[in-house]
Parts: structure tokens; sequence; C-alpha cells
């Protein structure tokens, strides 16, 4: 985080996913760096209190961006989040020999269209199987491979979630 960040926000332990989304947030809205360091601190007094807030709500309780705009970010930060984990599944696939780079490629870039298109996610897995290019069979191999390197480093698979009650009026 930059260094205009306050004491408290930087207690707040930030994952992966938050910092993926605060970088969609400065980079496509108003909303300043100060505010993202303010909505950091509640999550962290929040979680003093015993409190689960997290910081997409944060942001929504301050009124700096509306549900609607929130919820389309969130969606943005997960489909990041998920495709960058695809194209290590791919280039596992095609370093096996499942596919060729030219179906990864093909593959990949029909996903990006259909969630600029139609805001759909879909993961890459399931577009190389539509398409008879891979068999489930291959990419649970392929999944039991990476989720065994995870472990290893200490991750997890991503879990691309956006909050219902983000599309809850109020």
């Amino acid at each position: 985080m930059q260094e205009t960040q306050s004491k408290e926000a930087k207690v707040y332990m930030l994952s992966q996913a938050d910092e993926l989304l605060i970088a969609i947030i400065l980079k496509n809205t108003k909303v300043t760096q100060a505010q993202v360091d303010q909505a950091l601190a509640d999550c962290q007094a929040a979680k003093n209190e015993g409190r689960d807030l997290d910081l997409a709500h944060a942001i929504l309780n301050r009124k700096w961006l509306s549900r609607a705009e929130l919820y389309k970010l969130v969606k943005a930060r997960n489909f990041a989040l998920m495709r960058q984990e695809d194209k290590r599944i791919g280039r596992r696939a095609f370093r096996k020999g499942y596919i060729t780079k030219t179906q990864l490629d093909e593959a990949l870039a029909f996903q990006r269209q259909l969630f600029k298109a139609l805001g759909d996610i879909k993961r890459l897995e399931s577009i190389l199987i539509d398409d008879g290019h891979i068999t489930p069979e291959k990419v649970r191999e392929i999944w039991a491979e990476y989720t065994s390197f995870l472990k290893r480093s200490g991750e997890r698979p991503v879990e691309p979630k956006t909050d219902p009650s983000l599309l809850k009026h109020g």
C-alpha cells in the first residue's frame, strides 16, 4: 500500500483479492487512496470489535460507490482472479500436450469476450471441454496436480464469489 495509508489501515491484513479490488477501484472510480485507507481502517475497527466487515461493504457503508457500481467492480475482480488461475491451468494442459497453444489462446479469448459482452464468468476448462479439446478426466488430473502444488506452496484455489448482499437495496 502507499505511504498515505493510516496506522489503523496498515494493521488490516490484505488478501490478494482485496489488493486487486483496491487496484480496480482506484483505476476505475473517483475513490481515492485516502478513502480506501479509511475503509481499511473501518475493516480493522470492525475486526477489533469482533464484527466481520469486508472491504466492499466498508466502501458501500461510506456511500462512495453505489451497490451496482461495487457489484460490477467485485465481479471484475473475481474474473481477474479466476482468469489468472485459468491461465495456469491452461498452460499446464498445454505443457502436458492435452491442448495446443492455439486452442488455449482461442479459449482464453472467448472467455474474455464472454465476460466483456455478457458479464458471464465461465471457467477455461468448461470452454475447452465444451469445444471438445479436452476430456473431463484430463481436467480432473490437471486440477489434482494444481491443487497439490498450491497446498505445497501454502495457497488455495480461488473461489470467485460475488456477495449477493451487494445486490440488495438498502
